[in-house]
């Protein structure tokens, strides 16, 4: 089984990869693989976290079943990136 650590390196690394400021979370999802559900989870702890920052809206057509259609990496993900942690 994948460790959530990975996981959220993963979903980090691929927001940083997307090169935009806040790219969509399916665009995200392309590259991680994860199930909606499960990615709009690890947003949720991600955002607890400081790592991430969402952006919610129920009717958006593209968003995750939680709501979540877009997030973007933080400062502080940013240097999570950068740093030891991972």
């Amino acid at each position: 089984m994948i460790s959530t650590d990975t996981i959220d390196f993963a979903i980090m690394k691929a927001i940083a990869d997307l090169k935009v400021p806040c790219p969509r979370a399916d665009r995200i999802n392309s590259l991680v693989k994860l199930d909606p559900e499960e990615l709009g989870a690890r947003l949720g702890v991600l955002e607890m976290q400081g790592y991430v920052k969402n952006q919610c809206e129920m009717n958006k057509v593209d968003s995750l079943p939680n709501g979540m259609y877009a997030a973007g990496l933080t400062n502080l993900g940013k240097r999570a990136l950068a740093g030891p942690r991972w």
